[in-house]
């Protein structure tokens, strides 16, 4: 079983967790996201595989114990999407997931990414689809039906719009 760093609102390291204890006990634990784009500047959205097929990150995990921000989003964009290019760090931010009934609570790294013409996805054991969306579209469908994403994926959105100052309003659920 996989451990994490359990940590604070602040990000300090206060003991150790696993996936499992984490999300059934609201534990708070560190998780990178990263929103990949096309060449046009639309989002990449994932079909999440384990969540039964809501719409998630183009690449989101869990950082092991030990490990960086930077080390695990370079790992996960690997092992989900084969991405080998430059990664730029948006925010470090505190994510309450309990909306919906979902107990997580993380602490997010998220990074954006542009890969070059020569990468294609490929589907695979952790991503079967992945389809682009301009964020504006994003934003709207998540307005229209939030429970179609997983709450991270909300929550990250709401930090990329803060962010970036985009003139988009996502609500509060």
């Amino acid at each position: 079983m996989k451990k994490f760093d359990l940590v604070d609102t602040e990000d300090n390291v206060i003991g150790i967790t696993n996936k499992e204890e984490s999300h059934k006990n609201g534990h708070i634990h560190r998780v990178v996201a990263i929103y990949v784009f096309t060449p046009e500047g639309k989002l990449y959205v994932q079909e999440h595989i384990k969540s039964d097929g809501l719409f998630d990150h183009s690449v989101g995990g869990h950082v092991h114990k030990g490990e960086s921000y930077d080390q695990a989003a370079k790992r996960e964009g690997k092992e989900e999407l084969g991405l080998r290019d430059n990664l730029t760090k948006i925010s470090i931010f505190y994510s309450d997931e309990t909306f919906f009934g979902a107990k997580s609570k993380h602490i997010f790294a998220l990074y954006e990414c542009y890969p070059s013409k020569h990468w294609k996805f490929k589907p695979n054991e952790e991503v079967k689809n992945i389809f682009p969306l301009t964020i504006e579209e994003t934003v709207n469908l998540m307005n229209k039906d939030p429970k179609k994403f997983t709450p991270g994926f909300l929550n990250t959105m709401r930090e990329y719009i803060k962010q970036k100052h985009l003139n988009l309003i996502l609500k509060q659920f």
